[in-house]
């Protein structure tokens, strides 16, 4: 039987669904594995409040500093989830103590994490985080370690529940994006300060980050991300991509080209064959293209308590397991700086939304600029039956692939006409 002691520092969500595991589990792990998981030590902010858990079962620490120089403590847990702070504070010290860490927190890792695990590579100690990336899918062990001799080529997908939850439910019931922002937070799907980091796109960003690492052995750097959230889809977007076969979904895609990297997270039609079109709710899917694999395609539960706590079990069990760690898939210092990929150099078909006057020569006008400036238009909708009496009406227009320079450009020339009434909707179309 082997005993392995762990201190947990976070009892949100993730943490208090991880000890409730723990303590149900536990002679199942024993039976199993042959494995103890031993709790020496808990912290939060808050000792008082209300949790699901008998707080007095276990060793209290007003500060979780204190728990990594706890003696016989193997591994501690950090889920505070602060983007630096105490989280790295805590993350630092404990391998500094020799003690392995495991963490949920893709902030700190995408925008800090390069000197955490040059100190865990030299302590030879683990530093894991797969429930830092699509809660319970175990996406992080199958790049790093089942297809880790794969040259993958490309990685996408929906990495943000929150935003999946929205852009479904808005979809289903014919509901406005501030309509659904509410009833996701009232189901405790985000709040007023993480939709901020889930509508504004930022959340998955961060996860795009360290996949990119995972897959291509760049530098963990947040700055190569560009970044579009959902707060302005208008349901009429919505609608107007069913009519023409496409779900809209937040859309994270990496892929590296002449030794620069592209990291994009926005908003994109999805072709409704796709498989990423059908992910409905709160979950997450990822599609991962390599020289072995046209398409590897993982759906599952990409938050919540029990579905990422599954995942930190995951990487407690693997410390548990091994005396070796390859904690990123490369050597620290042999991770890439790539340059970031210019957006003039972005091609892609798109999607138009141009609200304009219910007159003669309007689309004509339109069409005949396209032609002018080389864009190739793939299909066009005019749809006054839409309008009501004297007022704007939509015409829809979905593009070939064209550098988003040149459609900008054209955009601009457009808005200038008093026959367009309001800003046009650009989104760009997900290359099947």
């Amino acid at each position: 039987m082997k005993k392995i002691n762990i201190c947990i520092a976070g009892l949100g969500n993730v943490g208090t669904a991880l000890i409730q595991s723990i303590e149900e589990n536990n002679i199942l792990f024993k039976k199993k594995h042959s494995l103890e998981i031993n709790i020496l030590g808990i912290s939060a902010n808050q000792k008082n409040k209300k949790r699901n858990f008998n707080i007095d079962k276990y060793r209290w620490f007003d500060n979780p500093l204190d728990m990594a120089s706890l003696n016989g403590c193997d591994i501690i847990v950090e889920l505070i989830g602060q983007e630096k702070g105490i989280s790295y504070d805590l993350i630092k010290l404990s391998l500094n103590n020799n003690k392995h860490v495991v963490t949920g927190n893709k902030a700190l890792i995408s925008q800090h994490g390069k000197d955490l695990f040059l100190l865990a590579e030299k302590n030879k100690l683990a530093l894991t985080f797969e429930a830092a990336v699509a809660g319970g899918i175990p996406i992080i062990k199958l790049i790093k370690d089942d297809i880790s001799l794969n040259k993958i080529i490309k990685i996408s997908g929906i990495l943000n529940g929150t935003t999946n939850y929205i852009l479904s439910k808005m979809d289903e019931d014919n509901l406005s994006f501030d309509e659904v922002l509410n009833i996701a937070k009232e189901k405790g799907f985000t709040s007023d300060h993480e939709s901020k980091l889930d509508i504004g796109g930022y959340d998955a960003a961060h996860k795009l980050t360290i996949l990119s690492t995972l897959c291509y052995g760049t530098s963990l750097d947040f700055s190569n991300n560009y970044i579009q959230g959902i707060s302005n889809i208008k349901i009429e977007d919505i609608n107007f991509s069913k009519k023409l076969g496409y779900s809209i979904k937040l859309i994270s895609e990496s892929f590296i080209n002449d030794n620069e990297i592209s990291n994009f997270t926005s908003p994109k039609l999805i072709n409704k064959n796709n498989p990423l079109a059908n992910v409905g709710d709160a979950l997450n899917a990822i599609n991962i293209e390599s020289d072995h694999l046209d398409n590897l395609f993982v759906e599952g539960q990409g938050a919540g308590g029990k579905p990422t706590a599954s995942s930190v079990l995951s990487d407690i069990f693997y410390i548990s397991q091994n005396t070796k760690f390859n904690n990123l898939g490369f050597e620290v210092e042999k991770l890439i700086k790539f340059e970031k990929y210019p957006l003039k150099k972005i091609i892609n078909r798109y999607y138009l939304r141009i609200m304009t006057d219910d007159k003669p020569g309007v689309l004509s006008t339109i069409t005949n600029l396209f032609t002018e400036t080389g864009i190739s238009v793939e299909k066009i909708l005019q749809l006054p039956e839409s309008a009501k009496s004297n007022s704007p009406i939509p015409i829809l227009i979905t593009t070939h692939k064209i550098q988003r320079e040149i459609l900008t450009d054209v955009i601009n020339t457009l808005e200038d006409h008093e026959f367009v009434k309001e800003k046009i909707t650009i989104l760009p179309i997900h290359d099947d």
